[in-house]
């Protein structure tokens, strides 16, 4: 990563998407349907390899969660239709039945396609994990300074190889109320990359920032310091915040 490249306020570039209904949409056809799978895993494929989690690892996950959610959906449905019993194994202790209502062509493809992808999202999915993984486990958070006591607005310095330069961030962390439970969800706004050098500590650069803010109280700040070198945008910096959130959740509850 060049030094450039810190806080650029660029968005990712948008790799090529695979539909929301890409299961339902268009042709009725296996061969068609893994052409699209392939051809939009090949792309996330590529960027896992450049090192870049986000956006491709999120929309995974979605496409990941759709199909189980699609999958659970035609099984409800059917148990719920009628069955006749055709066959009685008794040596085995076992009774087949057979759905009064057949699928027509369209749902067949749909069953194949989904019970041919579920495991290829899944190792996928893996693969990003592992990634995310290395970037966490890469990453060291230490406060600045004096401890506050408020710690649901701050500022955080994130420094990587070859930590010559660090962005400089300010946070506010909210609440998220969803369906299946609340979330922290964290807002940062990049203010500066600064230079480091002896007198250009990050206790002398949070005094300024203090300085130059209007809450001249003592405000969170938090040194977040990486020891591997990814694509900041893509990487580094959502791998940092969603680290960033977990730490100041282990923070409150330990209050």
């Amino acid at each position: 990563m060049q030094s450039k490249q810190l806080g650029s306020s660029r968005s990712a570039k948008r790799m090529k998407s695979l539909s929301p209904n890409w299961i339902t949409e268009g042709l009725p056809d296996v061969e068609y349907k893994t052409y699209l799978l392939l051809a939009y895993l090949k792309e996330v494929k590529k960027e896992f390899f450049e090192q870049k989690i986000y956006p491709s690892y999120s929309d995974l996950y979605g496409h990941y969660r759709n199909l189980l959610e699609v999958k659970t959906g035609r099984e409800q449905m059917k148990m719920a239709f009628p069955k006749t019993l055709t066959r009685a194994d008794f040596e085995n202790l076992r009774l087949e039945y057979q759905s009064l209502a057949e699928d027509d062509a369209f749902l067949q493809v749909m069953d194949e396609i989904i019970e041919y992808s579920i495991p290829e999202f899944q190792k996928h999915l893996e693969t990003g994990l592992e990634l995310y993984r290395l970037v966490e486990g890469n990453l060291h958070i230490s406060e600045v300074g004096l401890q506050a006591l408020e710690v649901s607005e701050g500022y955080f310095f994130l420094l990587a190889p070859p930590k010559k330069e660090a962005a400089v961030y300010q946070y506010g962390l909210t609440r998220v109320h969803l369906p299946d439970g609340q979330y922290r969800a964290i807002h940062v706004s990049h203010l500066d990359n600064v230079r480091l050098s002896i007198s250009n500590t990050f206790e002398n650069l949070k005094t300024d920032l203090i300085r130059r803010s209007s809450n001249k109280n003592v405000m969170a700040t938090y040194l977040i310091e990486s020891e591997v070198s990814v694509p900041w945008e893509e990487s580094m910096l959502p791998v940092a915040k969603r680290c960033l959130v977990e730490y100041l959740v282990k923070q409150k509850q330990g209050e």
